[in-house]
């Protein structure tokens, strides 16, 4: 064998579209068509003419209806869009009203809420202050007094008791200071 037989062979194929192969036969044919017409040549270039005012008004006619279906569909698309922007707008809007309208009501809840205990407290100081005044010890001490054993207020509670000028000391853990 020669060195030429024991080299590989590469074979290159390559394929045109078969598209660009279609218009190159088109063309071809058309020219051919033209040559071999048994028209006239003026006839053959009127019917050119004529064959491509239509191809000319059927383009403008399906340009046209394009541009008019395309424009529908704009108007009809932002229409839409607009539409769900301003429903989500206006959903935002009561949102933020209903959040505001909640943080009010709470706030009016919590200085009712706090209002009633000061008020609470305040009738508190004022039974306390009635009983220190009246010599009896309040209901809460004497309780107190009898779970420690000493029942009279005289054990170790005793520094609980009025004292002269009528405040209770520190017996009421602070409650009558203002």
């Amino acid at each position: 064998m020669s060195e030429q037989d024991q080299q590989p062979y590469v074979i290159v194929e390559r394929r045109a579209s078969g598209v660009v192969a279609f218009f190159c036969g088109a063309l071809v044919g058309a020219g051919v068509a033209l040559l071999l017409a048994p028209k006239s040549g003026r006839e053959t270039q009127a019917d050119l003419r004529e064959g491509a005012r239509r191809l000319k008004e059927g383009t403008e006619e399906r340009l046209t209806d394009l541009r008019e279906t395309l424009g529908d569909r704009y108007d009809r698309t932002r229409d839409e869009v607009g539409t769900r922007v301003d429903a989500f707008r206006r959903n935002v809007a009561d949102r933020q009203k209903q959040a505001g309208e909640a943080i009010k009501a709470g706030k009016d809840a919590a200085r009712q809420a706090r209002s009633d205990l000061e008020a609470r407290v305040a009738e508190s100081k004022e039974a306390y202050r009635a009983a220190l005044t009246e010599g009896e010890a309040p209901e809460e001490h004497s309780e107190e007094a009898s779970e420690d054993g000493s029942g009279d207020g005289t054990g170790e509670g005793a520094g609980d008791a009025p004292k002269a000028d009528g405040s209770a000391g520190d017996a009421d853990g602070g409650a009558s200071r203002e």
